[in-house]
């Protein structure tokens, strides 16, 4: 093959393959969801009595946790990942079969978008739940079907999450019933341009690892970890009061109040060798903190 033609050839495969590993496709979006807000989305759809395998695919700007019924479809505790907020978009397929019923189902989605990502600027999901039946397909849902969303009370940080627990948080979002919370027609949108793909790694728990010593007075915590661990921090707290806000470690949370609650960062992992948390405002502190950092691997 002549040299100017072997150039040509081989740049028309490298465009084939660009192309290839780019997203070019429609998204669920909130319709006025600023940059940093999470949000729910929520759709019924109708299950089969087919013996076939049942996928859902799914597609994501930012973090996804995904249920059906109630439950959690995916195995991984953050997905995807994204080291140093690396934007594009991931794309998974699950095994759900286990998980729709015949009659009437609900799938859920619970959707955090990179901090500070200015490459879209509301952050969006695409959905698939699909039978396959011997080579053929047969959809359950997708974009096109009847979604619904509201705003989570919580924001994606630089540095983790902030969640208000005082929000009337209730678990409409298991049922294709709207009590108690808003929720508005979800938005299907085309984005001006193609995305690239990252690739599909999502993170599972390792270990998890607790404080060897703390120090506690009126104003502050300090919980000193045995070592600097990147994770997911989960606080257990006890005697607090309704409304108020304890910062933590640069995120704040704002307590329910009551019985005993859990400040959870679901989305980002915190890198930490000291955790302290400070009431905001001259607030009291809670009466116990249970302090876990949860670190994670891609195995």
């Amino acid at each position: 093959m002549p040299k100017k033609r072997l150039i040509l050839f081989l740049v028309i495969v490298l465009a084939v393959l660009t192309t290839a590993r780019s997203w070019a496709g429609t998204f669920l979006s909130h319709p006025s969801a600023l940059p940093n807000e999470q949000v729910w989305f929520k759709c019924p759809f109708q299950g089969t009595d087919s013996s076939e395998k049942i996928y859902l695919r799914l597609s994501t700007t930012g973090y996804v946790l995904p249920y059906i019924n109630g439950r959690i479809a995916t195995r991984a505790s953050i997905w995807p990942s994204r080291p140093l907020n690396r934007e594009g978009i991931a794309e998974d397929v699950i095994d759900v079969t286990k998980l729709v019923k015949k009659g009437e189902n609900i799938i859920a989605i619970w959707y955090a978008p990179i901090a500070g990502a200015p490459f879209v600027p509301k952050g969006m999901v695409s959905v698939e739940i699909v039978v396959q039946n011997r080579g053929r397909k047969q959809v359950l849902c997708s974009n096109k079907s009847k979604w619904l969303c509201h705003l989570a009370p919580a924001y994606t940080r630089f540095n983790g999450e902030d969640f208000d627990a005082t929000y009337p948080y209730n678990a409409s979002w298991k049922t294709s019933k709207n009590t108690g919370i808003d929720w508005v027609p979800a938005k299907e949108v085309t984005p001006s341009t193609n995305y690239p793909i990252i690739p599909n790694i999502g993170l599972k728990p390792c270990r998890t690892v607790s404080p060897v010593k703390q120090e506690v007075n009126d104003s502050i915590a300090t919980f000193f970890l045995p070592e600097t661990v990147t994770g997911q921090l989960r606080i257990t707290l006890r005697g607090t009061t309704k409304g108020e806000i304890l910062g933590i470690n640069g995120m704040k949370y704002k307590c329910r109040g009551g019985s005993d609650e859990q400040f959870f960062t679901r989305f980002s992992t915190i890198t930490a060798r000291k955790i302290i948390i400070s009431p905001v405002g001259g607030q009291k502190m809670p009466t116990s903190m249970n302090i876990e950092l949860i670190q994670l691997t891609e195995k």
